[in-house]
């Protein structure tokens, strides 16, 4: 057995005392099945570019250490890797200082970087472990009462899917902003609910449901609405994962400490 790219994501069997290998740019994940442990093994990958990759391997060659990690689970069967997106809201602090004047709107597309899931398959699946993919950086996000913990990522806001390389470790979110006031939209980080959104598996990379996002001036809330079917940039996509915590419809509480900090009002 050898996958690569996506279709790292796909179920696997791992037959009695057989190891599996996931390898992606950062992290590498090895799985064992002895009778009713499952063996797990994560370890960060110096790797920071190339393919996911997904392969059987002897066990004599797996790594010898005292992280591996044992969970008891008597089911057998197939085994359902999945992408999953961080436990915390992501801060994104754009690589560049970005303002939306009065009136204008654009759209984004960033990418997140997910976790892995390891559950069993069948009628009840079980999740076994998850974990990051990449390394987050802690942040907190809104002011020293009312703000929140949060994982932060630097990255680039691309206004193009067709710049964007194809990845199996990151889920790719359109964000569209409009700037209903009568003043600038000046912002140097942006904050994401990511768990309230789902991931939907493509052909070369992993989306998330696209944003909608209101601004209609410091002193009143902005609303965001979750687009709940999959992402119009790419036929053909399939549900993976789901959010960890559903949120339906326009949602104006939550986002105005979303967005209400893009200028640090």
């Amino acid at each position: 057995m050898q996958k690569t790219g996506i279709a790292v994501w796909e179920p696997v069997e791992i037959p009695q005392k057989k190891c599996a290998e996931w390898k992606f740019p950062q992290r590498r994940i090895w799985v064992e099945r002895i009778e009713t442990e499952w063996h797990v093994l994560s370890l960060p990958h110096s790797q920071r570019a190339g393919e996911a990759q997904c392969a059987f391997m002897p066990r004599t060659a797996k790594p010898t250490s005292s992280e591996w990690r044992h969970y008891l689970h008597r089911d057998g069967g197939p085994i359902q890797p999945s992408p999953v997106l961080p436990d915390r809201p992501v801060v994104v602090r754009p690589d560049r200082a970005l303002t939306l004047l009065p009136g204008q709107s654009t759209i984004f597309f960033l990418q997140l970087p997910v976790w892995f899931r390891l559950s069993t398959s069948g009628y009840r699946p079980s999740r076994i472990f998850e974990e990051p993919l990449g390394a987050l950086s802690r942040t907190w996000f809104g002011d020293p009462l009312t703000g929140e913990l949060c994982w932060g990522l630097a990255t680039r806001l691309h206004h193009n899917v067709d710049s964007l390389e194809p990845s199996a470790d990151t889920a790719v979110c359109p964000l569209m902003i409009e700037n209903e006031s009568s003043t600038d939209l000046a912002f140097e980080k942006i904050c994401l609910h990511v768990e309230n959104l789902n991931v939907f598996r493509g052909r070369i990379r992993l989306w998330t449901n696209s944003l909608h996002a209101l601004f209609r001036g410091p002193e009143q809330a902005t609303q965001i609405e979750i687009v709940h079917t999959p992402p119009e940039y790419e036929q053909g996509l399939v549900p993976v994962s789901d959010a960890r915590s559903p949120s339906a419809g326009w949602n104006i509480r939550r986002t105005f400490g979303m967005l209400k900090y893009f200028t640090d009002f």
